[in-house]
């Protein structure tokens, strides 16, 4: 039978249960149908009624989840989680869980000389493949020396960055106090461990953690340190982790009612499909989240996978699938712009023992993965945006995609601050967009122009918005880009409510 046949079937069943099993529903609906097959159609709508299954003897027990109230900490908590995000350190505790997995494996210490060498060796393959020009990205984790070489490169950075959109996440009020998060491809388990630092962090946080990952070495690791390193954490529930492969999602069963679905470095290494059959698999992962529950994609923020992430992300987008963050369209509508190089960058992180281990006489620069930039979109099923999109008709603001007609003339524009200084100490660059150009846009602030009244472009966080007023438009042609020139008689401030700013203008 159709799925909407099913699927209003189920409503109606349950609206006279508080709790069944699904054998009672499957056999009022259709006994011939194999259940679990049933089951899978139905996880969209179990997520759309907000509830949960679980398996018990043979049978699934079909329940409603609690609705928990928005996390939303003392304002100084959150300052004390990224003043110490700041200093970027991984736990010595989880430095030596790692240490002591690679020696468990490996049956030396983690610092023997061979065993260092052989991670050396498959870092650098992994580099190797990763920036493989003119075919597509293929990089295995499914060896041994694969995963340690992981575990000693990239875990650090990509722990500390989920840290980061963890507390951006809270910032935006899209986090219950309890959630149900499912990782996917969470490789050793990076996301879960950012869960547990944030849970030891905010004792009024509970959630319930499921992973998908497709490599069974990657599963060993994650066993290894995810419940040890969670280990006396009553407030997080560690589901074991489902073995497939993310492109399989259609025919999963998978959790339903997620608060939070994360795809954290996954899309870029694991499908190498066009963009549609990308967004595809974040639809339909996207059918999986209870009301009011969001997805968030990262990514590198190398301009390969930097765009790829914008163009996947607008292909996905429609009726069910929205963009919360972090662009903003100031004028409405949506950014249709496939080639936007947009990434945030974070404090680096410290060098871990193993970094340093692993980094012999002048070769910091091969072993020391430090950095913190990243790409990022979160998605919603819902109307919310991190920031309103509408101007009022009197705003006194020229729209960016109207640029070639004020070539060589003074405007004023308002839009997102969407990259860090791009530029050097004589002259600062940042991309500027308010979701309108057909090419991109940078503020360039000179080193010499800086005043009291425009100093506010050198502070202003990632993605927020700002007005500038008074400031020259030039074209480049060499990069067929607009430059948008800040003078000691422009101003730039953060933008405050439309109805403050312009009712008596």
């Amino acid at each position: 039978m159709a799925k909407t046949g099913a699927f209003e079937a189920l409503r109606e069943f349950s609206a006279s249960r508080e709790q069944f099993l699904f054998s009672e529903f499957a056999a009022s609906f259709n006994p011939v149908i194999r259940r679990s097959d049933l089951l899978i159609s139905l996880l969209p709508e179990l997520s759309q009624l907000h509830l949960g299954w679980r398996k018990e003897n043979g049978d699934y027990i079909i329940s409603p989840l609690p609705r928990a109230t928005t996390l939303s900490p003392p304002v100084e908590i959150l300052q004390r989680i990224e003043t110490h995000l700041q200093r970027s350190v991984v736990s010595d505790n989880l430095q030596r869980l790692i240490e002591d997995y690679i020696g468990q494996k490996t049956g030396k210490e983690w610092n023997d000389p061979v065993i260092l060498q052989r991670i050396r060796a498959a870092i650098m393959q992994q580099k190797g493949q990763y920036w493989k020009e003119g075919r597509p990205r293929k990089i295995g984790y499914r060896k041994g020396y694969a995963v340690f070489a992981y575990l000693a490169y990239h875990a650090p950075v990509y722990l500390t960055q989920f840290r980061h959109l963890l507390v951006m996440l809270t910032r935006d009020l899209l986090l219950p106090t309890q959630m149900r998060i499912l990782d996917v491809g969470t490789g050793p388990g990076v996301v879960p461990l950012a869960i547990t630092d944030f849970a030891r962090d905010l004792p009024s946080f509970r959630a319930e953690i499921f992973a998908l990952e497709r490599s069974d070495q990657f599963l060993d690791a994650y066993r290894y340190l995810v419940q040890r390193y969670s280990e006396g954490m009553k407030s997080l529930t560690l589901h074991p982790p489902l073995e497939a492969d993310l492109r399989d999602v259609g025919s999963l069963l998978l959790p339903t009612s997620l608060d939070l679905i994360v795809m954290q470095n996954v899309i870029n290494e694991q499908v190498s499909e066009s963009k549609e059959e990308r967004a595809a698999i974040i639809s339909t992962f996207s059918r999986l989240l209870a009301p009011g529950g969001c997805l968030l994609i990262a990514e590198p923020a190398d301009l390969a996978n930097s765009t790829q992430l914008r163009a996947t992300v607008n292909a996905a987008l429609g009726p069910e699938l929205r963009l919360h963050s972090p662009c903003t369209c100031i004028w409405g509508g949506r950014c249709h712009s496939d080639t936007c190089w947009s990434f945030i960058e974070q404090s680096p992180v410290q060098p871990t023992r193993i970094m340093r281990a692993l980094s012999r006489r002048d070769e910091a620069f091969r072993f020391q993965n430090t950095d913190i930039k990243y790409s990022y979109a979160v998605l919603v099923k819902d109307r919310r945006r991190r920031h309103p999109s509408n101007l009022p008709t009197r705003a006194p603001f020229t729209s960016l995609s109207a640029l070639p007609k004020y070539t060589g003339k003074r405007v004023n524009v308002i839009g997102s601050v969407m990259s860090g200084d791009l530029g050097d100490r004589r002259t600062h660059v940042f991309l500027f967009c308010d979701g309108t150009p057909s090419r991109p846009a940078y503020a360039i602030l000179p080193h010499h122009a800086i005043t009291p009244d425009n100093r506010s472009l050198l502070s202003a966080p990632y993605a927020s918005i700002l007005e500038l007023r008074q400031v020259l438009v030039r074209l480049n042609r060499k990069h067929q880009t607009f430059n948008l020139l800040l003078s000691r008689t422009s101003q730039a401030r953060p933008r405050v409510p439309w109805e403050e700013n312009y009712s008596s203008q």
